[in-house]
């Protein structure tokens, strides 16, 4: 059976879990996290970063992205969050990287305001965070269709961003209320309402 290795209070694992979930694709879980057991996150990668998915040949792969691209080459092709080509694929390409783009400045954020001394915080840096974070969600507000991001058609957008606005509206204060950009808050919600993320819920951080 597939591993996956990470915490379910990172975005990047919990869109794999929920993917994995969608797909019916059966896995167990090694809670590690990047801060907490370092060394042990960076024998599976060595950038230090989670996820990483142990597959059943026993090879390692890393990287939200790389591992869903190879979840969605074995999923039944009628339940594929991804198109296979063409310009719906690039649209959802898009929209999820956005919202992972959200979750990679949420992360920084969080790092440069709460584990670093107060004396090192750049407020440059920081201030770079929190802007780049509200235009990425003013551009996916104004790109987003309904009732899901592309449409009639429930995508990996839908997982990618259900995954990244549940992470930062619990981890980034000014980010908690996220009724400002209410085609994303109502795809949250309706996200977060889906069994596959009822399965793998926002937890252990």
């Amino acid at each position: 059976m597939m591993i996956l290795v990470g915490q379910l209070d990172s975005p990047f694992v919990r869109r794999v879990a929920a993917t994995m979930s969608h797909y019916d694709i059966a896995f167990d879980r090694h809670v590690l996290s990047v801060f907490g057991d370092r060394d042990e996150v960076m024998r599976l990668n060595p950038l230090g970063k989670v996820p990483a998915l142990i597959i059943d040949e026993g090879e390692t792969l890393v990287d939200s992205a790389v591992i869903i691209d190879y979840l969605d080459e074995i999923a039944p092709p009628e339940r594929r969050l991804t198109p296979s080509a063409g310009p719906g694929r690039r649209n959802v390409l898009r929209l999820a990287t956005v919202a992972m783009g959200i979750s990679e400045r949420a992360v920084q954020l969080r790092v440069e305001t709460v584990r670093r001394p107060a004396h090192l915080q750049s407020e440059e840096f920081i201030d770079n965070y929190r802007r780049s974070i509200r235009d990425s969600l003013d551009y996916l507000e104004r790109e987003t269709e309904t009732p899901w991001s592309t449409g009639e058609t429930l995508s990996q957008a839908d997982f990618s961003a259900t995954a990244a606005l549940t992470h930062l509206s619990a981890k980034v204060e000014e980010f908690a209320d996220l009724r400002a950009w209410p085609k994303l808050a109502a795809i949250r919600e309706t996200g977060e309402a889906l069994g596959a993320f009822k399965s793998n819920p926002f937890m252990e951080g």
